[in-house]
């Protein structure tokens, strides 16, 4: 089976039709954070929802929907507050807000084989939780945890696979270490096998519509580091 593992999209609709479009796959996964930050948080929610064959909820979901703290980091908490109110809150109906409120937190499923847990943050802390290296080290040592062939996460924006069980893909709609080219993973359960791509979108585009709706020239200059 070949599995398309897709996360934080941030509202980037363009790099997460790009994504979808450029791979043959069998099940699609999404690990959280549909909205924030990006100009189309609703055509994102709709696509996920109705294309994902698992997704959950993230932090930046959660704030959305219920509209509260997305604990994020430090140097990325004013961007959020600011995107939220002035764009996701804006763009998304009621129906929107409660598609995110029925989204899971954390799902436990089989696939070819594998128990596979997958939430967005970390095993120990689903919608904040950060897992680099040493709290991957951790959750592939906890004895509670190796029931689990396969645990998938997001929320860093980093790709990770650890010790060919702990699977991160990274950012399908906002990477963040200096380059506009966005991340997913493939993963070929046959051949128990994950490769990383980075794919090219119409960045250029997706910059535009966000100058269409950030007034705040700070916050701007903040997004486009993103986008170009």
């Amino acid at each position: 089976m070949k599995l398309l593992v897709i996360s934080d999209a941030h509202s980037n609709y363009l790099a997460l039709k790009a994504a979808v479009d450029s791979e043959r796959y069998d099940k699609l996964v999404f690990l959280g954070d549909a909205v924030d930050y990006g100009p189309q948080p609703a055509e994102v929610l709709d696509f996920i929802m109705e294309n994902a064959d698992y997704y959950v909820m993230g932090n930046h979901d959660r704030a959305v929907a219920y509209n509260e703290d997305c604990h994020c980091s430090i140097d990325m908490h004013d961007l959020s507050e600011y995107t939220r109110k002035e764009i996701s809150q804006k763009l998304l109906s009621k129906q929107d807000i409660d598609k995110i409120k029925r989204m899971p937190e954390k799902i436990v499923v089989e696939i070819d084989g594998m128990k596979t847990f997958m939430t967005h943050a970390s095993p120990y802390n689903s919608l904040n939780g950060y897992m680099y290296g040493s709290e991957a080290d951790m959750v592939a040592r906890d004895k509670n945890l190796m029931d689990y062939s396969l645990i998938m996460v997001g929320h860093t924006h980093y790709p990770m696979y650890y010790k060919n069980r702990i699977l991160n893909p990274g950012s399908v709609g906002q990477p963040r270490d200096g380059n506009w080219m966005p991340h997913y993973a493939i993963m070929d359960t046959d051949r128990n096998e994950v490769r990383f791509r980075r794919f090219s979108y119409d960045h250029e585009t997706a910059l535009k519509q966000i100058r269409e709706l950030v007034t705040n020239e700070a916050m701007l200059q903040k997004l486009s580091k993103f986008y170009s």
